[in-house]
């Protein structure tokens, strides 16, 4: 509470009086992020929330310097934002969600995560870098198995209070074809290669976050069947080594602009 209420403080000026608010006349917007996080106390409240729903709800708090002194905020907005409850993560009280006006972002439908991740996954692997056309009609299955994998493992891999950050989003999504795509057609030159660095990348992002070795045995074996049921046998044979693949053995990329 009383870091919340000095930065506060650390960004508007004196108008007139007990008023405070930006300087120069202007108007702010505070963005909290994580506002869920503040641990809840034996008495159920969220200490930190509390002076929060206080700034929102009487547009100011009382002075630090000067107790019982009442410091009144203008041109000020919140905006925060905060994962769905559940799975180690709490609720905000009812008191200061009220003084919010609520959105519940869903996730994109499978056709437009296939979408999104086909833009950033055929773009690079294409013509004008130099992949053959098996990589390049590889490339285009996978990303249809890469969301399958990633939803079969958030799924069956819930959140537990021992394994609170079993949290698998979108930008796990992400971070395989970041992964994927900062490759050379040198290197990528046949489907084999491309087989076992998606499932390098693919370990690294789920499977290097499971701490147990019923988990691991447990995403090895699902990895390798999917493939086998969406791909064939002969691509989980491809997949079944398990190389590592490194960026830093080769020289940085010439910086353009």
């Amino acid at each position: 509470p009383y870091q919340f209420q000095k930065t506060i403080e650390s960004y508007v000026e004196k108008r007139l009086g007990s008023t405070f608010g930006p300087p120069g006349g202007r108007k702010m917007t505070v963005f909290i992020d994580d506002i869920n996080l503040p641990e809840i106390n034996v008495w159920g409240d969220q200490v930190t929330n509390e002076i929060v729903r206080q700034t929102m709800g009487m547009h100011g708090f009382y002075s630090l310097e000067k107790p019982g002194e009442f410091t009144t905020i203008v041109d000020v907005q919140f905006v925060a934002a905060m994962g769905q409850p559940g799975g180690g993560r709490n609720d905000i009280p009812s008191r200061l969600k009220r003084q919010f006006c609520v959105f519940n972002c869903t996730l994109p439908s499978d056709a437009n995560i296939d979408k999104i991740f086909r833009v950033v996954g055929e773009g690079h692997y294409s013509t004008k870098r130099g992949f053959t056309l098996d990589v390049r009609n590889l490339v285009k299955k996978l990303i249809p198995l890469t969301r399958e994998l990633w939803q079969t493992t958030r799924s069956k891999l819930l959140p537990t209070p021992a394994k609170f950050h079993y949290v698998f989003s979108l930008r796990d999504m992400s971070r395989i074809w970041q992964g994927m795509v900062g490759t050379l057609s040198t290197v990528i030159d046949s489907e084999s290669v491309l087989m076992v660095l998606w499932k390098h990348e693919c370990s690294r992002v789920f499977s290097d976050r499971l701490v147990s070795v019923q988990d691991k045995d447990w995403f090895d074996t699902t990895l390798l069947e999917m493939v086998e049921d969406k791909l064939g046998p002969n691509y989980r044979t491809m997949a079944e080594p398990c190389p590592a693949f490194v960026d830093f053995m080769r020289d940085a990329p010439e910086p353009t602009g």
